[in-house]
C-alpha cells in the first residue's frame, strides 16, 4: 500500500509541473512592458478591459502613476460611453491619480463641474487640453484654470472661450507656454451636441 501512495505523490508533482510548464510565456514580460502596453490603451480602455483580464493588470491599472496621463479623446465614440458615463470614468482616473496628474485631455463630454473637480485635485497639471464641450461658461473655465499654477499647455478646440477669457487666462497663467484655441464650427461635434 505504501508503494501505491508514492506512486500518486508523484503523479501530482508531475501535473504541477507541466501546469508551471502551461504558463504563457508573456506573463514572464517585464513590468516596464506592461506599463507602457496599458497606457497605450488610454484610460477608458484601461477602466472598461484590462484592470479585468489578470491580477497583474489590475494592481497595475490601480497604481496612480499609470493615471498621471489621461487621454480620453474620442472615448464617446470608439468605446460607446455615453457623455455621462465618460464623466463619471474621468472622475474615477482622476481619483486614480492621487494628486500626480499632470495631462488630462477631455473630448466631448467635459463641464464646469468636471473641470472643477480636475482642477480640486490635480495641483500638479502642465498640460490640459478640451474639445467639443460647447456647454462650459468660460466664467467657469478661467476659473478653473486658474487653479493650476505649474500649466504650461492649454488646447481649447471647438469650446465657448469668449475673448475676455482668452485673456484672463493669458494674464492668469504665467507658465504658460503654449495655449491654442480653434473655434472654427465642427459639424461632428454640432451634430454629436445637439442629441443632448
Amino acid at each position: 500500500m505504501t508503494r501505491k501512495g508514492k506512486g500518486k505523490g508523484k503523479r501530482k508533482g508531475k501535473k504541477r509541473n507541466q501546469a508551471i510548464e502551461k504558463r504563457p510565456r508573456w506573463l514572464e514580460l517585464p513590468e516596464v512592458i506592461w506599463v507602457d502596453i496599458l497606457q497605450r490603451l488610454g484610460a477608458v480602455g484601461m477602466m472598461l478591459t484590462a484592470e479585468k483580464v489578470c491580477t497583474t493588470w489590475r494592481r497595475l491599472c490601480k497604481d496612480p502613476s499609470m493615471w498621471r496621463v489621461i487621454n480620453m479623446n474620442n472615448c464617446c465614440d470608439t468605446y460607446l460611453v455615453s457623455y455621462f458615463k465618460a464623466q463619471e470614468m474621468c472622475r474615477r482616473a482622476v481619483d486614480r491619480s492621487q494628486g500626480e496628474l499632470v495631462d488630462i485631455n477631455m473630448e466631448y463630454f467635459a463641464t464646469d463641474e468636471l473641470l472643477a473637480y480636475v482642477a480640486e485635485r490635480s495641483g500638479k497639471l502642465k498640460r490640459l487640453g478640451i474639445a467639443c464641450c460647447y456647454d462650459m461658461v468660460h466664467k467657469d473655465l478661467v476659473e478653473a484654470v486658474q487653479k493650476f499654477p505649474l500649466l504650461e499647455e492649454l488646447s481649447l478646440t471647438h469650446t465657448t472661450i469668449t475673448t475676455k477669457g482668452i485673456e484672463a487666462i493669458r494674464r492668469s497663467c504665467p507658465r504658460l507656454k503654449s495655449f491654442d484655441v480653434n473655434n472654427n464650427s465642427c459639424f461632428m461635434c454640432l451634430v454629436w451636441y445637439s442629441d443632448y
